[in-house]
C-alpha cells in the first residue's frame, strides 16, 4: 500500500483545536473555584452583558448551534444560575442571570482574569495583537 504524502505545513484545524484545549484547560482550572467550567462562565457573561435575550441572539453572541445553547443553558437552570422565561411561539423564549447567577459570575471574574493575564503574559505585546486580530479574522470565515 503506498504510504500517503508527507505534508510540509501541519493542518491548521488539527493545531487550533490542540491549542483550543490547551486554553480551555488553563480556563476551567482557572474558573473551577467558582464552580462553573469555561464555557458556562462564557454563556453567563453574554447574558450579563445582553440583559435578558432570546435564544437566538443567545445563539447568535455565543455562535453556538441552538442545541448545543439549550443543553448548556439546561445545566445552567439546573444550578438556578439562569431562568428561561417561556414565551410563545417556543422559539420566542428568552433568558436571563437569576441573581445567584450574577453572584457566581462575579464570584468568577476576577479568577477569568486572572487566566487572561497569565495568557497575556506569555505573549507580547506584538503577539497580542497579532493573536487578536488573527482570530477575528478566522472568526468570520462562517460569515
Amino acid at each position: 500500500m503506498p504510504k500517503p504524502p508527507a505534508y510540509t505545513m501541519p493542518c491548521y484545524c488539527t493545531t487550533l483545536r490542540k491549542a483550543a484545549r490547551s486554553v480551555t484547560r488553563l480556563y476551567d482550572n482557572a474558573v473551577e473555584p467558582a464552580g462553573l467550567r469555561i464555557t458556562q462562565y462564557a454563556l453567563l457573561n453574554t447574558l450579563s452583558r445582553l440583559g435578558q435575550a432570546s435564544l437566538h441572539a443567545l445563539s447568535e453572541s455565543t455562535r453556538l448551534e441552538r442545541t448545543t445553547l439549550i443543553r448548556n443553558l439546561d445545566v445552567l437552570v439546573k444550578q438556578d444560575l439562569v431562568r428561561i422565561i417561556h414565551e410563545q411561539p417556543p422559539r420566542a423564549h428568552s433568558v436571563c442571570l437569576t441573581d445567584k447567577g450574577e453572584i457566581r459570575l462575579n464570584a468568577a471574574r476576577p479568577l477569568w482574569e486572572r487566566a487572561q493575564t497569565r495568557i497575556g503574559g506569555m505573549l507580547t505585546s506584538e503577539e497580542v495583537s497579532l493573536l487578536q486580530n488573527l482570530l477575528l479574522k478566522l472568526h468570520a470565515l462562517d460569515r
